[in-house]
């Protein structure tokens, strides 16, 4: 599966979504967090460390915490937007389902917006089956 177009993403979100189309395989709780994690990943950006916020501070890398080994962490890339709406920390351990969502979007942190795409389509594809083919068919 290659280069998806937000148009054929959108439609494939929208029948992962609808609850009367019957899926060939189940979704288990591990999908459902990957679904979750590349669809964030394509939407909204990248689910940046906490220290992220803190970037607008450090105007050079001289500024930068003196344990900063990734400096690639503390940028905001041009494609995410709407920082203020990530979780500031990782829920807590009784948070069973925000803690896999989180942990879902955070194992998409070094994808690109079109590989999160691709990704998502290819397991609606695996799980949901023919409508998924059809919208990438252009039926």
């Amino acid at each position: 599966m290659s280069n998806v177009t937000t148009e054929q993403f959108q439609a494939v979100a929208a029948i992962v979504s609808n609850k009367d189309i019957k899926p060939v395989k189940s979704a288990t709780f591990s999908d459902k967090a990957k679904y979750y994690g590349f669809y964030k990943r394509a939407t909204v950006g990248k689910l940046l460390p906490p220290m992220a916020r803190f970037v607008s501070f450090f105007c050079d890398n001289s500024r930068l915490p003196h344990n900063a080994h990734d400096f690639s962490l503390f940028f905001i890339d041009d494609d995410d937007t709407d920082i203020e709406s990530r979780p500031k920390s990782r829920p807590g351990m009784l948070a069973v389902e925000g803690r896999a969502k989180y942990d879902g979007w955070k194992g998409c942190q070094d994808m690109t917006k079109q590989e999160a795409m691709d990704a998502y389509v290819a397991l609606a594809q695996e799980q949901v089956g023919q409508p998924v083919t059809d919208v990438l068919e252009g039926k």
